[in-house]
């Protein structure tokens, strides 16, 4: 089964190129404002036809009509400096691409056959179902980011092991991430937000470490 895809793109040659991709169903939109909900896996964004500075706006747009979405940004080699990572996207790609990298980190988000270890992930009164990425607290669904859903299921699913700042930077993220450690502090404090005492009740902070679920 292909990957279904939204490409936002005017750029012609960007198509060609990620059309060649085959394993991606493309569906193309020229600006976000044509994008409906048909069951995208993943979204790739590309800021060419953008003031760079307006990026923000556009990718908080895409988030909040598609929120549990996956999205790539396509940047410009001379605009690496302006991309901030708190921005509304899970990761980044320089265009031209480099051989073989479109399907890396695609595969890196979403993998080119989604492989769940369960069907629902409970701890507490906290619950995970994976092949929806939907979570609730005590029945209550809970709207969380990409990159905070992930965060908290891999916590989940190793209840007990602790993981530093930098493996979660790692998995989550990727090897490749340019951002510090702090990132992985602000998705926690968010989660904690989000999911108030349940959070605290289950994931556990180990001093100058890292994080924990409890068993």
């Amino acid at each position: 089964m292909k990957i279904k895809t939204a490409l936002i793109t005017q750029n012609k040659e960007l198509v060609q190129e990620v059309r060649m991709l085959q394993i991606l169903d493309v569906s193309v939109h020229g600006t976000i404002n044509t994008l409906k909900d048909e069951g995208f896996d993943i979204a790739l964004f590309d800021t060419e036809q953008i003031d760079i500075s307006d990026a923000q706006f556009y990718l908080s747009k895409l988030r909040k009509r598609f929120q549990q979405l996956p999205v790539i940004l396509i940047v410009r080699a001379g605009y690496l400096e302006s991309i901030n990572r708190d921005w509304f996207f899970d990761d980044f790609i320089v265009f031209p691409f480099r051989k073989g990298e479109l399907k890396t980190r695609i595969d890196r988000l979403i993998g080119s056959e989604i492989e769940l270890k369960e069907s629902v992930i409970k701890v507490g009164n906290i619950t995970i179902e994976p092949d929806k990425y939907s979570v609730t607290v005590n029945n209550e669904k809970v709207v969380l980011t990409y990159k905070e859903f992930e965060l908290l299921k891999l916590l989940m699913e190793n209840k007990g092991v602790v993981f530093t700042r930098q493996e979660l930077l790692s998995q989550i993220w990727g090897v490749e991430y340019i951002g510090g450690s702090r990132t992985v502090d602000v998705h926690i404090r968010r989660l904690r937000i989000k999911l108030g005492d349940e959070f605290n009740n289950i994931i556990e902070t180990i001093r100058n470490v890292g994080y924990k679920c409890k068993e």
